[in-house]
């Protein structure tokens, strides 16, 4: 394979990889529990701010339903790759940076912005989350 071709096939996994992430935006853009546990594995595992600790699809599914019936109703969320790893074919870690944008917002507040780590899983050609965790960005 020549250089550029490897070049390519790099910048093809890693556009693949970000996908799995694009999905939660797109899924918390409409608000839509179902298909922001759609993105994640079944037995995918979150660790968010506030001491939340979610295991699997299901419990993903009723805590996103429930967040955007409240506290995140009308927000989006955005994030920008940092670094993406590749543990093996099928695996990979993504870091992130971005937060939740409240109504009207187009930059994250200081106070909001979160680095994230994302473990996809390929599975069935599509890469899943396997796991995640943000925690907050210390400015300055």
């Amino acid at each position: 394979m020549s250089d550029g071709t490897v070049a390519s096939k790099a910048a093809g996994e890693h556009a693949a990889v970000a996908r799995g992430p694009q999905r939660i935006v797109e899924a918390w853009a409409a608000g839509d529990g179902d298909a922001f546990a759609a993105a994640c594995t079944e037995d995918a595992t979150m660790i968010l701010p506030g001491d939340v600790c979610l295991r699997g699809r299901e419990e993903i599914r009723a805590f996103m339903t429930e967040a955007y019936a409240g506290p995140y109703r009308d927000t989006r969320v955005t994030g920008e790759p940092i670094t993406v790893r590749f543990l093996s074919d099928d695996v990979s870690v993504l870091i992130t940076q971005g937060g939740v944008l409240l109504p009207g917002e187009t930059e994250v507040a200081g106070e909001r912005a979160i680095r994230a780590t994302w473990v996809l899983i390929r599975q069935d050609g599509e890469w899943l989350v396997g796991a995640y965790h943000n925690s907050p960005v210390n400015p300055g």
